[in-house]
Order: C-alpha cells, then structure tokens, then sequence
C-alpha cells in the first residue's frame, strides 16, 4: 500500500496530499461501465481501469 500511495507525494506540511480528482456525472460514469463491461475478459485496459478505481480509493482515503 505505501508503494500506492507514494505517487500522492508529501506536502511541505507534514500532511499527505493527493491531487484532486476528477469528477464525473453519472450519466458518462454509466456510459464508462458500458463499456468497461463489453471488454473481453482478461483486457489489460480492464485492468487498468481497476488499478485507476483503486488509486481513487486511495486517495479518497488519504483525503477523509
């Protein structure tokens, strides 16, 4: 996990910061699991994705 979260970077305080995230409304978040959805099993940009919702995970955490 420390490795995950190395990319977020310290900030001159001694706080751990991320950079904002993007935002997406729901209806383009459907339109993006649609198509998530209709990759073939095994698709490295599925897992691309997957690692992407993870770090969001992250930093969300850091951010709380």
């Amino acid at each position: 996990m420390t490795m995950l979260l190395a990319g977020c970077g310290a900030a001159t305080s001694s706080a751990t910061r991320c950079p904002p995230l993007a935002t997406y409304p729901p209806a383009f978040q459907s339109r993006a699991a649609g198509e998530l959805q209709a990759l073939p099993a095994g698709s490295a940009v599925g897992q691309l994705v997957v690692d992407y919702g993870r770090l969001r995970d992250a930093c969300r955490a850091i951010v709380r």
